[in-house]
């Protein structure tokens, strides 16, 4: 059986730029038995600006520009789930960009580029892509149908007690 959360369609904005790890942590506590068959994490894409400034300066604006920054990264909890969870379970696609781009961008030229931008990323990950595509479309045997079954239906009526 599938159980699939959605935690954000949109940018998570400051406080959570990358919910997946939110979502992890709430499957759990719904589901704490059951082992992940997929976890997915679809990124706004990003940009590296090799003209940050040193971690070092002084400067309030160098740390003002550091501080959102750390605040807005998105890598640090894809490295973190892709530690912990095992291999083939956790899946993130984060296109790099070649523009810093806003997110209500509408120039024609612009979306070309970003168009272009996952089009190249996605050619790049082609075989990332299909052991996706593998997992999603794995047949489950009926023994783990069964027992799956048999779960849901025990939470459900511990549902009703509760």
């Amino acid at each position: 059986m599938f159980r699939y959360i959605c935690v954000s369609l949109k940018d998570g904005g400051i406080i959570l730029n990358n919910p997946c790890a939110l979502a992890v942590h709430e499957s759990r506590l719904l589901w704490p038995n059951q082992p992940f068959q997929c976890v997915l994490s679809l990124g706004t894409g990003r940009y590296d600006n090799a003209k940050r400034s040193p971690a070092t300066s002084t400067s309030w604006r160098a740390k003002i520009s550091n501080l959102i920054s750390s605040a807005t990264d998105t890598e640090g909890v894809h490295t973190l789930l892709d530690d912990l969870l095992p291999p083939d379970v956790y899946f993130r696609f984060n296109p790099m960009l070649s523009a810093v781009v806003s997110l209500d961008e509408s120039r024609p030229q612009a979306l070309d580029q970003l168009q272009r931008d996952t089009q190249n990323y996605l050619e790049r990950n082609r075989l990332k892509l299909a052991r996706l595509c593998l997992v999603l479309a794995a047949e489950r045997s009926a023994v783990k149908r069964t027992k799956d079954w048999m779960s849901e239906r025990a939470w459900e009526m511990k549902q009703r007690w509760v």
